[in-house]
């Protein structure tokens, strides 16, 4: 099964959003990018430095994946891993029918994010080393559609 197939439905058919920069639009000013309208005064400063990063750099994702040793379309990029994970519980998990499991004691987030989003929280406990309970894991893969497993676990 691919990793489209896997998505929900209603964010297959989705239409990505792309501002007017990145649709080749004419003009200096971006307000569909939530741009400030006034250039400030050229100083190297926070305020300069004001505009929002291609979410999904190339360059970025290109060097993550070979020093990774996946492929590209296997590395998400994301502004923390709140992000990151909330994202991958929107596109592959359907509200009140899939589940997300995790291995406690681990990062709270996930727990968080997967409540928010109305979908299912199922845990196995680490082992008393830290170490993952495959069996236990095998046995409550049903509706399951994330594993998130948090390396270091600490």
């Amino acid at each position: 099964m691919s990793i489209e197939q896997l998505a929900r439905a209603n964010v297959r058919t989705l239409t990505p959003y792309q501002s007017a920069r990145r649709l080749d639009g004419k003009g200096d000013v971006w307000l569909n990018a939530n741009e400030y309208f006034q250039a400030p005064e050229f100083q190297l400063t926070a305020q300069t430095l004001n505009r929002y990063p291609e979410c999904q750099p190339p360059v970025v994702i290109e060097r993550y994946a070979t020093y990774s040793g996946v492929k590209p379309e296997q590395v998400l990029v994301s502004r923390g891993a709140d992000e990151g994970i909330e994202l991958l519980i929107r596109v592959f998990c359907e509200p009140g029918q899939d589940a997300v499991l995790y291995c406690p004691p681990t990062y709270g987030m996930y727990g968080v994010s997967a409540e928010t989003l109305g979908v299912e929280r199922r845990t196995v406990p680490s082992k008393a080393d830290l170490q993952l309970d495959l069996p236990a894991i095998a046995d409550n893969l049903n509706s399951v559609k994330l594993i998130y497993v948090c390396s270091p676990n600490r």
